[in-house]
């Protein structure tokens, strides 16, 4: 009978100490679960002159962004064509390399894994499973602004 007592005072002890760890887990799962509590805005930031964007074809450059007080950096490509300009950043969506652009063969290249994407930024061959991400841009006062979610 005494293993009995013992047995059932563990197993009380145990799922009182689990209810206490879920009372401190449950608290924090808003932390890690996919809805963040915080909503990202789309900001737009300059990335260069009106004057400077390709005619046609491909321009690497870099966008520079303030978060948080935080200077940060990306590479992205401006990709010019008859329907005008479109922003790209360079990020592969496979595993976050950043992509080159291949002018002979006009289409972006993962040094890493060999994804390669068209000038829709559409994912053509290898592993990526998405395309680039397009940027969102606008032209305010002569400059070519791009939009990221911050």
């Amino acid at each position: 009978m005494e293993t009995d007592r013992r047995e059932f005072i563990k197993k009380a002890l145990y799922s009182v100490l689990a209810l206490l760890g879920l009372g401190f887990l449950i608290p924090g799962i808003k932390f890690v679960a996919p809805g963040e509590v915080r909503k990202k805005e789309l900001a737009f930031f300059p990335l260069i002159s009106e004057d400077e964007l390709p005619r046609l074809g491909v321009k690497k450059t870099e966008l520079v962004f303030s978060v948080n007080g935080r200077e940060r950096k990306t590479r992205v490509y401006i990709v010019s064509s008859p329907k005008g300009p479109t922003v790209f950043s360079a990020v592969c969506s496979h595993l976050g390399c950043l992509v080159n652009y291949q002018k002979e063969k006009n289409e972006f290249v993962c040094p890493c894994h060999g994804g390669r994407y068209d000038l829709a930024g559409k994912n053509i061959a290898g592993p990526p499973p998405a395309p680039l991400t397009r940027l969102p841009i606008k032209i305010q006062k002569g400059v070519v602004m791009a939009g990221l979610k911050v």
